[in-house]
């Protein structure tokens, strides 16, 4: 992408015009690192702009955080050290706090590790939190956190190993405390991201029924090549009472035949948020691996309907069997302040920045 030889890591990108995007600078992470997950907060407490990322690999498992208030000079500031695993997190601006999916040594599985940021340079560790069987002594569930979400005093835990969902008050960060731990999954179940949406008012509720006062969305993860796995999907739950989220709505792309055109078929994550804040409105932008970008509307959350969609070109051969076959892998979607969405591809096909129009 720079010309350079370089490990993967971090590309920061100048989109103010977003026809032509424009590298500004690339930030290498470790020798055969992972580095998946990039959160930024700006104009923070003293008036910077900070970078937090993930970094798994045999040199240094943990977190970074790095100063880009001047974009093209990043800093590294500070590390979270010391981690099995360290796959993603949430930074919540207005607090300070970290909210991060890895592995404590002693700790079964990923779960979640709290730490106050409010000074980038000095990250005070606060608190560990699992599922029964995760702490250290316990015989492990089986169960693994793929990342939290984070809307006020509330965090939002989805695990990929399990299926489990979990809602948590985060009130006190030192003490966490179970709301509602959701199994309603099928037991091959992946969840991947939970979301919180504001009261959806749609036609389909019969009266007396009520409207909920809050929706969750939960997105399953598809995890083998040609649909070799009970077809992931949507779920959409009323959250009116968060002890007990009841599930009124499923979404999926229908077959047709993405299962023969190779790589995964199914969705991956959806939009979280909008500008560094939930996402909320009434659509979903859901990242569906090789059916590119799906569009749902769920302004009536029992009838969840597909408004948009738009699958990109595929860039590289990727392995299927025994022969080869080009495949788009739209992996990760997000969306800016004016309503821009930027998707990327896990097969090589690169970054798209889009806008719906809705026709």
């Amino acid at each position: 992408m720079t010309g350079a030889i370089e490990w993967n890591g971090t590309t920061i990108l100048d989109v103010s015009n977003p026809g032509q995007p424009r590298i500004i600078k690339h930030i290498p992470g470790y020798e055969g690192a992972e580095s998946r997950a990039v959160q930024v907060v700006e104009r923070y407490f003293d008036g910077r702009d900070y970078l937090l990322r993930n970094q798994e690999s045999s040199h240094f498992t943990g977190f970074e955080v790095w100063d880009i208030t001047d974009r093209p000079s990043p800093r590294l500031v500070s590390k979270i050290e010391g981690l099995n695993a360290a796959h993603k997190g949430w930074w919540d601006a207005k607090t300070g706090y970290a909210y991060l999916s890895g592995i404590w040594p002693g700790w079964k599985g990923q779960h979640l590790i709290i730490y106050d940021l409010k000074n980038p340079y000095l990250p005070k560790f606060v608190s560990n939190w699992g599922l029964p069987g995760q702490s250290p002594g316990g015989p492990g569930s089986g169960v693994s956190l793929h990342h939290p979400v984070i809307s006020g005093d509330r965090a939002y835990l989805s695990y990929l190993q399990g299926g489990d969902v979990v809602i948590l008050d985060i009130a006190d960060k030192a003490q966490p405390k179970m709301i509602a731990h959701i199994d309603f999954l099928p037991p091959s179940s992946r969840s991947h991201t939970t979301v919180p949406f504001p009261p959806l008012r749609g036609p389909g509720f019969r009266r007396g029924e009520g409207h909920p006062r809050q929706v969750l969305v939960v997105s399953e993860e598809a995890l083998t090549y040609g649909c070799q796995e009970d077809r992931p999907q949507i779920y959409i739950l009323d959250a009116k009472d968060e002890k007990k989220p009841r599930l009124i709505a499923t979404f999926k792309v229908p077959d047709g035949d993405f299962c023969s055109r190779g790589g995964r078929f199914g969705p991956h994550q959806f939009a979280e948020t909008k500008d560094g804040e939930i996402i909320g409105g009434s659509l979903l932008y859901v990242a569906y691996f090789n059916a590119g970008l799906r569009i749902v509307d769920i302004s009536d959350p029992i009838k969840p309907r597909e408004v948009g969609r738009y699958i990109p070109a595929p860039a590289e051969m990727r392995r299927e069997g025994q022969g080869s076959k080009k495949v788009i892998q739209t992996n990760d979607v997000d969306l800016d302040g004016r309503g821009l969405i930027y998707i990327t591809d896990r097969a090589g096909a690169g970054l798209h920045i889009l806008e719906f129009t809705g026709k």
